[in-house]
């Protein structure tokens, strides 16, 4: 069985080396996450997972994309910077494609020890990254900082 989960946020970004300069620029996206469980009904009512349990799980989390501004690591310009655009960003090990997004919450939801299967991230209505964990490629959470706001947010829930 399989059950999705669809959240959404506005984010900004800028992706460092990418093929066209609009990208390389400070933009948005309204952006669609789709989370996709796997596993057997479990339950009494005969259901993998009660949906409004899975926003429980996943929403503080998804939340903090929202209005927020996405920061490579080794961006240091806009390190720096971010502090002063935006009370809402998250410093990350990645630079924030649609693809590393995708990688991103597959892990945070793995973590949160939710039977994952797969997250599309679509950046736009023609364009989108799936991931399944079918790759190697790690995404390490503990180098994934939050303004103080967010990290309020997030210990609140």
């Amino acid at each position: 069985m399989i059950i999705r989960k669809l959240f959404k946020a506005e984010v900004a970004h800028r992706v460092r080396y990418a093929y066209t300069t609009r990208c390389q620029g400070l933009h948005g996206h309204s952006y669609l996450f789709e989370v996709f469980l796997r596993g057997e009904t479990q339950d009494q009512a005969q259901m993998l997972m009660d949906f409004k349990r899975v926003k429980e799980k996943l929403n503080a989390f998804l939340d903090a994309f929202d209005h927020a501004l996405l920061v490579w690591e080794e961006d240091q310009e806009l390190v720096e910077m971010a502090p002063r655009l935006n009370t809402r960003y998250l410093i990350l090990p990645y630079n924030p494609t649609a693809e590393q997004m995708a990688r991103h919450i597959y892990y945070q939801a793995q973590a949160l020890t939710l039977p994952i299967h797969q997250v599309i991230v679509h950046e736009t209505k023609t364009g989108y990254a799936q991931f399944s964990g079918d790759d190697e490629i790690q995404i390490d959470l503990s180098r994934v900082r939050f303004s103080p706001e967010l990290e309020q947010s997030l210990n609140a829930n």
